[in-house]
């Protein structure tokens, strides 16, 4: 019995110990599965902490991108008119009609979508006729196209001469009916959401100034100008109607004379142009020929607009279009261009020591008038400040201007020397202008004789040694 009991003991020892340990299987089994549960949650968090930490990296620059939009946000929608800008865009076709001469007879709206359109766009089209000759149609729709807002003529219809009975031509050409559609664009979007506030908006913007103008640049509509018929005939009319050979006025031989004038002008000028471009071509050379250029320039401009209304025989009115009145716009251009202010207003110093050592030499030579040339072209680019390192040959380059300037109005003295007195123990005289003066004497007040010798007389001009020879 006691065996049984102790048996019995030793069982229920060891099925408790079963159970106990079963237990703390489930139970550790269960605590793995919690910790890899809480593992996979923890990591979901960091990712959603890495995706907010980089959009949070991304703010600047998103930051950045904002500002350029929202300061360049009226260039974009200037091209998209609101209602108040179509308006105005309506008042502007009456001055297009004043700047081109045309005369509308018509103006039809034929908006599409509505007026309750919720579309962000609203294309907006207009049917508009008028009467014009080719040239004014032309002008009007340059005018139209080069307007700040977009507007677009989509399509456009033409009756050759059939402008009305009341009026067939206008300045001397045919006038015709033009049946247009212009196309824009009504913008609807201002106004929506909430505008996000960022920190130190107006000192971003600052720092952000020069992008947001070239981002400006890049989103402006380029434009062509108009420039006119240039001598081109209405193409929309027969040209065997104008009767040329009866025309009144200069007969075609004077008006291709005055073609030729103007044309061989016109070559000297190029020819002037390339010789400033050639690498040979002196510092003093380059400013000669240019003041050349510009008073050639402005000469023949003022010629050109003298003789057009002369040229009228059609082939010459074309030639005089292409080769005289568009190249000479092409040179002004040109000239213009190159005559810019350049960054460092003075001579570089090797120009400056150059300038100074052709001076000295044209002085030393007798070219007096050349030196004093020579400074004059360039003075504006000579007066160099005094703290700059330069100033020293700008003194140089001035001294010998003085020089040269003194000795040119020394030289167009009337003095005549009629005879001299060499005196080995005393002063000597010199007969002048029908007067004795002996040295130490002033001939005027800024004019005194110094020296006289057999051979020529020395004198003192305005401080400058000068010898006037026998």
């Amino acid at each position: 019995m006691a065996n049984w009991t102790q048996s019995k003991l030793v069982y229920t020892i060891g099925g408790a110990a079963t159970l106990l340990c079963l237990t703390a299987g489930g139970g550790i089994y269960w605590a793995q599965g919690l910790i890899d549960e809480t593992n996979v949650q923890a990591q979901l968090k960091q990712d959603l902490i890495d995706k907010a930490d980089s959009r949070i990296r991304q703010v600047p620059a998103l930051e950045r991108d904002v500002i350029i939009l929202r300061e360049n946000l009226g260039e974009y929608i200037k091209i998209l008119p609101d209602d108040k800008e179509l308006t105005d865009f309506l008042r502007m076709l009456n001055q297009f009609n004043r700047q081109s001469g045309v005369k509308s007879s018509s103006l039809v709206n034929k908006q599409r979508g509505g007026s309750k359109s919720t579309d962000r766009f609203t294309p907006i089209e207009y049917s508009y006729e008028m009467t014009a000759t080719l040239w004014q149609a032309i002008k009007f729709m340059n005018l139209v196209e080069n307007f700040e807002r977009f507007v677009s003529i989509t399509e456009f219809q033409i009756s050759s001469g059939a402008g009305g009975d009341k009026e067939k031509t206008r300045d001397g050409d045919v006038v015709h009916l033009f049946k247009l559609t212009l196309q824009t664009y009504s913008y609807n979007g201002r106004g929506d959401g909430k505008e996000v506030q960022i920190p130190e908006y107006q000192d971003l913007k600052e720092q952000l100034r020069e992008e947001i103008w070239k981002r400006m640049q890049a989103i402006r509509i380029d434009r062509y100008e108009h420039r006119g018929a240039l001598g081109r005939r209405d193409v929309l009319v027969d040209p065997r109607e104008r009767g040329d050979a009866t025309a009144p006025g200069p007969t075609q031989e004077e008006q291709r004379e005055v073609l030729k004038r103007n044309l061989g002008e016109l070559a000297r000028l190029r020819d002037i142009q390339q010789r400033i471009k050639q690498q040979d071509t002196t510092l003093f050379e380059q400013y000669s020929l240019a003041k050349s250029l510009k008073d050639g320039l402005d000469k023949l401009a003022l010629q050109v607009e003298a003789d057009a209304p002369i040229v009228t025989y059609p082939p010459y009115r074309l030639r005089w279009a292409r080769e005289v009145v568009a190249q000479l716009e092409d040179l002004r251009g040109e000239a213009v261009a190159k005559g810019g202010a350049p960054k460092d207003p003075y001579l570089s110093e090797a120009e400056l020591r150059q300038l100074v050592a052709d001076m000295a030499a044209d002085c030393n030579s007798g070219q007096l008038e050349q030196a004093k040339t020579r400074y004059e072209l360039l003075f504006a680019r000579v007066a160099v400040p005094a703290e700059d390192s330069r100033h020293e040959f700008a003194v140089q380059a001035k001294a010998w201007h003085v020089k040269a300037t003194i000795a040119l109005d020394f030289k167009a003295l009337d003095l005549k020397v009629q005879g001299v007195v060499v005196n080995q123990e005393g002063r000597s005289g010199v007969l002048l202008n029908g007067e004795t003066y002996e040295e130490g004497e002033y001939v005027s007040d800024d004019l005194l004789v110094k020296l006289v010798e057999e051979e020529q007389i020395w004198f003192v001009f305005r401080g400058l040694t000068l010898v006037r020879t026998m």
